[in-house]
């Protein structure tokens, strides 16, 4: 497999268990919608943990220097994205807010990663 189509793998059931999550929490629990989104951040991130120790990595792309600070800096933008959007907007549906924060940082992610890419060469 691919490193592109691993990496797509792993980011479509991160964004998809997130999504699932905390429409759940939302609608079946009465967690607040910031704290919904950590948890169901959460058990994104751990099930695309999972995935990832499942399927193998390419040798050349197992250690990708700069990759993981650009991750974890991408996933406080998603949550801070969120969270200024639930607040400001509350009665807009959570999952309107959770497509954007994570449109907002597909585009970081993307621009950080031809950086890295440009940088490395």
């Amino acid at each position: 497999m691919t490193s592109r189509a691993r990496f797509a793998i792993l980011l479509a059931l991160l964004v998809f268990i997130d999504a699932l999550f905390l429409q759940l929490l939302t609608t079946a629990t009465e967690a607040g919608t910031l704290i919904g989104r950590l948890i169901s951040l959460g058990a994104g991130l751990v099930a695309a943990l999972i995935l990832h120790r499942l399927v193998p990595a390419a040798r050349d792309q197992a250690r990708q220097p700069g990759f993981w600070p650009l991750v974890a800096i991408g996933l406080v933008l998603n949550y801070g994205v969120f969270a200024a959007l639930a607040s400001r907007a509350p009665h807009v549906q959570p999952l309107v807010h959770l497509g954007f924060s994570w449109a907002c940082t597909l585009l970081f992610g993307g621009f950080g990663l031809y950086r890295i890419r440009r940088w490395r060469n």
